[in-house]
């Protein structure tokens, strides 16, 4: 005879949920039994239904009666979003949390509730966006009228044999309640987003935690910037409007289910239709926030290692960038300007840096800005720390042994605590700082106790608190907001920008850094950069260069993104690559001719719902060629980049369906079409544009302070276009 207790929670329950139904309360939710309007909202009461094994197989399981209701409540808006929540009791929706920004223009639309023929029916002026049927709640619905979305209610075996429950509540014995609910998935569906995924394009078939980590490179599964967004190329949009910690199973449990987990009692979800994955991602930022647009000087070349330790170093280099051409806007000084290196204090080492006034000062009248580097943590080991603690602008600790490795936490939901934090900031700024790089914010002190939000609701949400209280002191002090952040959740696209972090000095560090850059695109930022040359090197972390085959490949990389920043654990400077030096000065430049471009690019990408760098699934996600495409973007409208992440030089390349132009030779190619083995001298990479593509370009410059001075023109990429060596540009560049 078999030991059925090895069966006991089997299929959902144990596999996905983990759940074991002699400790665990598990209840799906039944069929409607109230339905009333509120001011415009429709708000629906059913019942929790608790489920037992049955005693025979504990494999299976069935309703054992009713353990409370939940009341859900649906909202219409005219942008193509239908919002729906679920909580244990009656509940208004909430727009106040810093993940919301609601647009001025979204209006919600007053709905109408009406039973028929055994349904209900939600409708507005133009028809019906919900319905559901009689049996337990599992609604269809149209967010945008036009698309369907079901939420599944036939993921079984056979009956009481689940793999999926359209919609449940969770209390567990030993830890937080749990929502979630399942979506039928079509065949061929794909999906992308989530935030920042170092994986390829199309994530059907993985789970995912959304759950923000120090990833520590940019090849596992942890990752720094995770947004509880998911794109589905039917086409609709998914955003669950939380904090919580989530899990996200994209038809890995059961290739039939999209299945979402919230640790939290409140299911709060918005679904987003649009003909587009830009129409969708333009009514997530309506909900959520634009991304505000950079500085010009932000859009020139930053020159950074880890770390610049005097002003006598950052001086010499300045010159020497002046002295042999290589265009440059800012210089990062990373962890040591404090007095002790990694201790940040918010002040400079008085003998490192003994005038930092006078040093600002000479970097400005150079043509350089300085961005100083900061971590949210406060060192027990710095002077600040007594009052940080003894005014709990840091978290309380319970658990001193459970503090973050860099000190205590700051309390971004203490409004005291941002104050004291802005403060440090602002004598900053007036000294002459024109950023910061808001590093780490993925890792709080879980043991701790903040003001005004538990701490399992604060470990998402640090990083945005964070930048958002660095963006507004910088917008108050100097008008020209911006900062360089490596952690994000939902509402950070508001605050650019944002770049990949700790990726390794190799082919597969800068080639899955882009799949994040790519899936941020895909999540609602425009704006997103990457340390050029790696940040460490897996053989020796902190001594050895990247070869400088892969530093130029990473160069060109970095022109044709938002943001371009060298950086890394030794020296960045193109001199320290001498046999590449000329090749990089020249797309130095080349960046620098790009600008007029890529600041109209940015301009659009601020109104609209588009990235910088895209992903080629938006604007065609109906090739299921370009699903398996995550080595090429568009940058803009109207450049096809191809960058080489290989020693050899060769790659394949992709134009989808329209009208190409290569760059380079001015051959003219009809997509969809396949170009193998693509070989490119180290000098160039393949980039080619839209047909009758205008671009306008400027004479490289030093600096961005020179650019309005700047000689331009505009190529169009027509029929007489003849190549680069025919072009305006080739007495500009030497490639």
């Amino acid at each position: 005879m078999k030991d059925k207790s090895r069966f006991k929670g089997d299929f959902f329950l144990a596999d996905f949920l983990d759940v074991d139904l002699e400790r665990d309360r598990l209840c799906r939710i039944g069929p409607v039994t109230a339905a009333e309007q509120d001011e415009g909202d429709i708000v629906f009461t059913a019942p929790r239904l608790v489920q037992k094994s049955l005693p025979e197989d504990a494999r299976f399981f069935s309703d054992d009666g009713e353990h409370g209701t939940v009341s859900i409540r649906v909202r219409l808006y005219d942008n193509g979003c239908l919002r729906l929540q679920m909580s244990p009791a009656p509940k208004p929706f909430s727009d106040d949390t810093p993940m919301m920004q609601l647009d001025d223009d979204v209006r919600a639309l007053p709905a109408v509730v009406e039973q028929r023929d055994g349904e209900w029916l939600i409708s507005d002026r133009n028809g019906v966006r919900l319905r559901i049927g009689p049996g337990p709640f599992a609604p269809r619905l149209k967010p945008d009228r036009s698309v369907d979305v079901e939420f599944m209610d036939r993921d079984y075996f056979f009956t009481q044999y689940w793999d999926a429950l359209p919609l449940f509540w969770l209390e567990r014995e030993d830890g937080p309640v749990t929502v979630g609910m399942a979506l039928r998935i079509d065949e061929n569906e794909h999906f992308c987003g989530t935030g920042e995924r170092f994986d390829r394009i199309d994530l059907f078939g993985r789970s995912i935690d959304l759950i923000n980590e120090n990833g520590h490179g940019v090849n596992s599964r942890r990752t720094y910037k995770n947004i509880p967004l998911l794109l589905s190329s039917r086409p609709y949009g998914l955003f669950v409007h939380s904090s919580a910690k989530m899990r996200l199973d994209i038809g890995r449990h059961s290739s039939r289910s999209l299945q979402w987990l919230i640790e939290d009692d409140v299911l709060d979800a918005f679904f987003i239709g649009g003909a587009s994955f830009g129409e969708i991602l333009h009514s997530y930022r309506q909900m959520t926030g634009f991304p505000q647009m950079p500085p010009l000087w932000s859009y020139g070349a930053w020159m950074s290692r880890c770390t610049y330790e005097s002003d006598r170093q950052v001086t010499a280099i300045a010159n020497r960038l002046r002295d042999e051409e290589y265009p440059m806007d800012i210089l990062h000084l990373d962890t040591g300007w404090f007095a002790t290196e990694w201790k940040c204090d918010w002040t400079f080492s008085k003998e490192r840096f003994p005038d930092p006034e006078d040093f600002f000062r000479r970097m400005r009248e150079m043509g350089f800005r300085i961005s100083l580097w900061e971590y949210p943590y406060v060192s027990p080991d710095v002077a600040i720390s007594k009052i940080a603690r003894e005014k709990e602008y840091v978290g309380v600790s319970r658990n001193p042994d459970c503090a973050v490795e860099w000190g205590d936490t700051l309390d971004f939901s203490n409004p005291n605590a941002v104050s004291w934090y802005q403060g440090m900031l602002k004598r900053l700024l007036e000294m002459g700082a024109a950023t910061f790089k808001t590093d780490f914010g993925e890792n709080i002190d879980d043991s701790a106790i903040y003001q005004n939000i538990t701490a399992a609701k604060y470990r998402n949400l640090f990083s945005l608190l964070y930048q958002k209280a660095t963006w507004e002191i910088i917008e108050k002090t100097s008008g020209e907001p911006f900062n360089w952040a490596r952690a994000g959740w939902a509402g950070s696209q508001r605050y650019p920008v944002h770049w990949s972090a700790d990726c390794s000095s190799t082919w597969d560090g800068v080639a899955q850094s882009l799949w994040g850059g790519l899936h941020l695109g895909l999540s609602g930022f425009a704006f997103w950069s990457h340390d050029i040359g790696g940040f460490y090197t897996i053989e020796d972390f902190i001594k050895r260069k990247p070869d400088p085959d892969l530093f130029v490949r990473w160069t060109q990389h970095g022109v044709f993104s938002s943001h371009m920043r060298f950086h890394g654990m030794t020296p960045r400077e193109p001199w320290e690559y001498p046999s590449v030096a000329a090749i990089l000065r020249q797309w130095l430049r080349f960046r620098y001719a790009l600008l007029p471009y890529l600041i109209s690019e940015s301009k659009k990408c601020c109104v609209n719902g588009l990235p910088v760098l895209r992903a080629l699934v938006f604007d065609w996600s109906h090739d299921p060629a370009v699903w398996s495409v995550s080595d090429q973007y568009l940058f803009g409208d109207s450049f096809l980049v191809c960058p080489v992440f290989n020693e050899k030089g060769v790659r394949d390349v992709y134009l989808p369906e329209g009208e190409w132009v290569d760059f380079w030779s001015g051959e003219r190619f009809a997509g969809p079409k396949r170009l193998a083995g693509v070989s490119s001298p180290l000098q160039r990479m393949p980039i080619y544009l839209r047909g009758d593509a205008v671009i306008p370009f400027a004479e490289p410059v030093a600096c961005t302070d020179r650019l309005s001075r700047a000689e331009r023109c505009e190529i169009r990429y027509d029929d007489g276009y003849r190549g680069f060596e025919h072009s305006p540009l080739s007495k500009w560049l030497e490639l």
